[in-house]
């Protein structure tokens, strides 16, 4: 990242500005053109100072690129926590069901199986809530990041196992990421 430095801009008009206004206080007729002839080599006015930070092409890119990781690691929590929400939930109602199936007819299961049963059920009865609250959490995580990008007017698609990032002004290609794997046919990133 580079910084803009106008110290050197800001001085010299400095100096100018009280060169003209010293000859205005003594009364004297100003000639601008004979004033400002050594301020020549100034910056031109194009060159305005900028208070934010000027970036090449390749940093800006980077810098979207970690972005759309971000957002790829977001989306693949999320979609980790209601995976093993799920298998908890269906692990919990089958022991339960087994369970209560168990007590109505005459007792024909171990008890290292039917304690096996109350254990499962109970780990999954408690840990249930937990991933539902990790899921909503991760949930709220991708959707903030994902608001990010549509309030700098960029949009997201996923096609291919690419993932690319669309200015929505032109519809034009900012950068693009590979999230599968061709190999393997896995996530790359997990």
């Amino acid at each position: 990242m580079k910084l803009v430095d106008n110290a050197k801009q800001f001085g010299q008009s400095e100096l100018l500005e009280q060169s003209f206004q010293s000859a205005i206080n003594a009364g004297v007729a100003v000639n601008v053109f004979e004033r400002a002839q050594h301020f020549r080599q100034a910056t031109p006015a194009s060159n305005k100072p900028r208070l934010v930070e000027a970036r090449t092409n390749l940093e800006t890119e980077k810098l979207w690129k970690k972005r759309l990781t971000l957002l790829l690691d977001a989306e693949n929590n999320l979609i980790k926590v209601i995976r093993l929400r799920k298998i908890t939930g269906i692990f919990t109602v089958l022991s339960m069901a087994m369970f209560l199936f168990s007590l109505y007819v005459a007792p024909s299961m171990s008890p290292v199986a039917f304690y096996g049963l109350i254990a499962v059920a109970a780990f999954g009865v408690a840990t249930y809530p937990a991933w539902f609250l990790v899921s909503k959490s991760n949930r709220k995580r991708r959707d903030h990041i994902s608001s990010l990008f549509y309030k700098s007017n960029h949009e997201v698609e996923i096609v291919d196992g690419k993932m690319t990032l669309i200015n929505r002004a032109n519809y034009a290609s900012v950068t693009q990421i590979h999230i599968l794997d061709r190999k393997l046919g896995l996530f790359a990133n997990s």
